[in-house]
């Protein structure tokens, strides 16, 4: 089960989304009362978690062992291709967020546009069908069907869910607690003061990354095994 677990919150790492975060912020700023964004709150961590239950009670087991199957095994040039593929996107995005210029931010007026509970809740199943589209909720997923067990998945799934969604979390404190305003002009403070050096160590690191990913597929095609 730890196991299970440390897998899991590393899939939660991998798949955090700030889009939720700025989502329900935007839903402040509209002018949107707390028990709406609660409402959204709920409706997309119990759509989410409640369909991952299903799915990998029903078919997660089964599902994993078709992937398993179906994939290319560890010495397969498959993943030299993949790794040549993946070092190529990550250097050209590199060198577009380089070399693009500054853009303009244009400040738009605040509108107060109060949306119906209903509307809310539906939103909240739209976010959860975003997540469906995460690898890593689906690698969730055949964690919790391997184990067979509901209790387990559901688990599984609530804690993927905290991981992922951590910031959209810290914001629904802030909003439910007032402290929003002060949340977003500390963001402010620190994406003045730490934009740049952030944004060097990000292209440092998937730079290495790439060229991580470029020799062990070179090494594969020269000497037909994999260094990592």
């Amino acid at each position: 089960m730890i196991h299970r677990m440390l897998n899991t919150i590393g899939l939660g790492v991998l798949g955090i989304d700030p889009i939720t975060a700025v989502y329900m912020m935007s839903m402040r700023l509209r002018g949107e009362g707390k028990s709406r964004i609660t409402l959204f709150s709920l409706s997309f961590a119990g759509s989410t978690i409640l369909v991952g239950t299903v799915l990998a009670a029903s078919m997660g087991a089964a599902a994993a062992d078709a992937l398993q199957s179906i994939l290319p095994d560890d010495g397969s040039r498959f993943w030299a291709i993949a790794e040549l593929a993946v070092s190529i996107i990550i250097l050209i995005w590199v060198a577009k967020r380089v070399f693009a210029g500054p853009k303009r931010e244009e400040k738009q007026p605040r509108e107060i546009v109060r949306g119906s509970a209903l509307g809310h809740v539906v939103m909240g199943f739209v976010f959860a069908v975003t997540s469906f589209t995460d690898p890593t909720f689906y690698a969730v997923m055949l964690i919790g069907g391997e184990s067979r067990s509901v209790v387990t998945a559901t688990l599984l799934l609530v804690l993927w869910f905290v991981v992922s969604q951590c910031l959209a979390m810290v914001v629904y404190v802030a909003v439910q607690c007032n402290r929003l305003d002060a949340l977003a002009a500390r963001l402010d403070e620190w994406k003045a003061r730490n934009l740049e050096s952030f944004d060097l160590v990000l292209h440092g690191v998937l730079i290495v990354v790439a060229i991580l990913l470029t020799a062990d597929a070179t090494a594969y095609w020269l000497t037909g095994g994999y260094l990592l």
